[in-house]
């Protein structure tokens, strides 16, 4: 069985999947929570890998997923189990998964479902963006605040552009573009929010793929120079290992130098191959970093970071198995070299 076999076979029937939602890790000591921000994810790449193998169980997953979601939403907001907050990425991933499953079974109860949570959605809407969580808490971190992965919501908004025939989805879609771009750097790189000087490869991958699929469906050169630019960025942080490491730093000097953290991360560095293979580049960096990704699985299932310090060889996380880098490096693998219309499937 090849990589992509034992993924989908991962993804399907080991213990991330409880039979009903997702959980966000699990190793021979430990389970995570169910993710609801996650099981959106499962939705959206079940509906792929149905549309790609025309199999059902594929598509009944989707179904069940989504039945989960919806019975846990409250208001049309999507909940975190660890801290009890409803996020506005989260709703924006739900709400695209909604469209996503829609558009295999043409279901309307999918379309009701992501009218409810944008409704909510923009109950947060403050100016140019979201507010991040629908309560503060005392000790917030980058994704509490209206940072740069919320670019990514131009997914959920233009798709409801087009299956509700409302401009105004797509007027948001713009403006929340408009607000992120003033956030890459001369080099490339998307810093996390306002005022920072960190650039988290997360995020600034989230935010590559908004403007990928506005590009996509959009039309507009703008926002593909945008993710050329920061696909550049990516390929010239790559390790030569084929890794990304999961920040980096830009010190105020006059040529911006970088230095780099040396924590590891998969979820980045599976995310930078969708993006490498979408708008075909960086042949050589993406079989890299498969060969990274490849030695990071543990029971099918990627681990998440990795410390090159032997105190960090040590911990015990490492043993354990992430579901959202090993959902993208699963749909990473589906993908053909080159194809950027395939950016109507980013999840």
């Amino acid at each position: 069985m090849n990589t992509l076999e034992e993924l989908v076979d991962w993804f399907l029937n080991s213990q991330i999947y409880n039979g009903k939602a997702y959980i966000a890790y699990y190793s021979a000591k430990r389970k995570g929570l169910i993710y609801p921000e996650i099981t959106a994810y499962a939705i959206s790449l079940s509906c792929i890998l149905y549309k790609r193998r025309r199999d059902r169980k594929f598509l009944e997953r989707a179904e069940k997923c989504a039945k989960y979601m919806m019975a846990i939403n409250k208001n049309g907001g999507v909940p975190s189990f660890s801290d009890n907050l409803l996020y506005a990425f989260d709703t924006g991933i739900f709400i695209s998964s909604m469209f996503d499953l829609y558009s295999v079974n043409n279901e309307k109860v999918y379309l009701n479902e992501a009218e409810k949570s944008l409704n909510w959605l923009y109950s947060l809407w403050d100016r140019e963006s979201f507010v991040a969580v629908d309560r503060v808490p005392e000790n917030k971190d980058w994704y509490h605040a209206p940072s740069v992965h919320l670019a990514k919501l131009v997914l959920p908004m233009i798709k409801a552009s087009i299956y509700l025939k409302d401009e105004k989805y797509e007027r948001t879609a713009l403006e929340l573009l408009d607000k992120y771009k003033k956030l890459q750097t001369e080099s490339g790189g998307f810093k996390v929010c306002e005022g920072s000087e960190a650039i988290m490869t997360h995020p600034h991958c989230y935010a590559t793929e908004g403007f990928l699929y506005a590009y996509h469906t959009l039309k507009k050169q703008e926002f593909l120079e945008v993710a050329k630019k920061s696909s550049e960025w990516l390929r010239k942080m790559q390790n030569s290992d084929g890794s990304l490491c999961r920040s980096y730093y830009i010190e105020k000097t006059a040529k911006h130098r970088q230095r780099q953290e040396k924590l590891k991360t998969a979820d980045a560095t599976a995310q930078a191959t969708r993006i490498w293979k979408l708008l075909g580049v960086n042949q050589g960096g993406i079989e890299k970093a498969y060969g990274y990704l490849n030695s990071e699985l543990k029971d099918k299932g990627l681990r998440l970071l990795k410390n090159e310090t032997l105190t960090g060889k040590l911990f015990s996380w490492r043993r354990t198995v992430y579901s959202w880098p090993t959902f993208f490096y699963l749909h990473s693998l589906t993908l053909p070299f080159g194809q950027i219309q395939c950016c109507n499937e980013l999840f």
